[in-house]
């Protein structure tokens, strides 16, 4: 539960949690328990049922504290994952195996003929299967386990990533939705533990509470500082899920070649 210091604004430290995040509000809103229920509409006492007893709210009161805090179409999206019971995740030697059994690998084969950066993902953001031009783009990726978001936290990705910061704070954003929804999950809390023990995954994680982001599709490049290039390389990237493999998503990086020094 939160421990907040009134002189000031509380955070959301930990993993993913609806009865943390109801709490996170109040305090960043200096509001009271009796002020919230008043305006929202619930009872005091059901309201310190949901925060003291953990209590699972239904769904008039739901919508009551959802509307009563402005709550984004994502936001209350994450608040509904975190009402449900946390699922597992498949392991990534499995979801590999299925992925080898789909002969994924041709398709990779093909997008190294025409330059494009192809990769497959499980939910954690670990690269199950990367065709040569995204190792290329994301050098040392395997010293970081092959997570992304690991990977970003390295000096290499510092060095690649124009505009890093922006990066890492969207990356956290989505991993907040991940986690909600497998939040239990051993590998879910392994890895974010391992990431709270550097500085900038923690300022990024604590200075975007209640940010979340479920949309696959980008809208934006992300650049890239490419050796013999004079300006960054805007790699635009596409993901979807697999069709074949639900827990896996799959990303096409374009760029333009002739922007690359031969």
């Amino acid at each position: 539960m939160i421990r907040p210091d009134w002189f000031n604004p509380p955070l959301l430290p930990g993993m993913p949690d609806f009865h943390d995040s109801v709490e996170y509000l109040r305090y960043s809103r200096n509001l009271s328990r009796e002020s919230i229920a008043h305006e929202a509409g619930i009872s005091v006492s059901r309201l310190n049922q949901l925060i003291l007893q953990r209590q699972i709210p239904g769904p008039k009161v739901f919508d009551r504290l959802v509307r009563f805090h402005g709550l984004s179409p994502a936001q209350r999206r994450h608040w509904e994952d975190l009402l449900q019971p946390s699922r597992p995740l498949v392991s990534a030697g499995e979801l590999r195996r299925r992925l080898t059994a789909h002969r994924v690998q041709d398709h990779l084969d093909v997008l190294d003929q025409h330059e494009i950066l192809g990769g497959y993902l499980d939910p954690l953001q670990t690269v199950l299967m990367g065709n040569e031009v995204l190792h290329r783009m994301m050098p040392g990726l395997d010293q970081a386990d092959y997570n992304i978001i690991r990977w970003m936290l390295t000096p290499a990705a510092r060095d690649r990533v124009h505009g890093w910061h922006g990066e890492l704070l969207g990356l956290a954003r989505n991993l907040r939705t991940v986690l909600g929804r497998y939040r239990d999950d051993p590998r879910a809390q392994e890895l974010f533990h391992t990431l709270r023990k550097d500085i900038a995954f923690r300022s990024a994680w604590d200075g975007t509470p209640m940010q979340v982001t479920y949309d696959l599709p980008r809208t934006t490049p992300m650049y890239l500082r490419i050796s013999g290039t004079s300006k960054p390389l805007a790699l635009n990237l596409e993901i979807n899920e697999y069709g074949a493999c639900p827990e896996v998503v799959v990303v096409h990086g374009l760029y333009s070649t002739s922007a690359i020094a031969c």
